[in-house]
């Protein structure tokens, strides 16, 4: 049996607390999960992905919905990973 071949794209998480939960998010797909931790709302967020991404998929549009979002695919499995970080900064009120 010939094994299936695969491509990949990368895609961003972002994690923001929101009461005792933090809320993840895919922006590139607009696919969105949460959890009770920070590792808990990434992982539910790539199982959403991996959902989302299969429908996609079995319908036979995927490479559509990857290419009206702008998403290249590689034939390499690892990709740089790329480490975003946010931070507040408190101003004088502005009158």
């Amino acid at each position: 049996m010939k094994a299936e071949k695969k491509t990949y794209f990368r895609y961003s998480i972002l994690v923001r607390r929101e009461g005792k939960e933090y809320a993840s998010w895919c922006p590139e797909l607009d696919v969105a999960s949460s959890g009770g931790s920070i590792e808990i709302a990434c992982s539910n967020l790539k199982d959403a992905i991996d959902c989302f991404v299969k429908t996609y998929y079995n319908l036979g549009e995927l490479k559509q919905m990857l290419n009206e979002r702008g998403i290249a695919l590689s034939s390499e499995e690892r990709c740089p990973s790329i480490f975003l970080s946010e931070a507040r900064l408190g101003v004088p009120t502005i009158a």
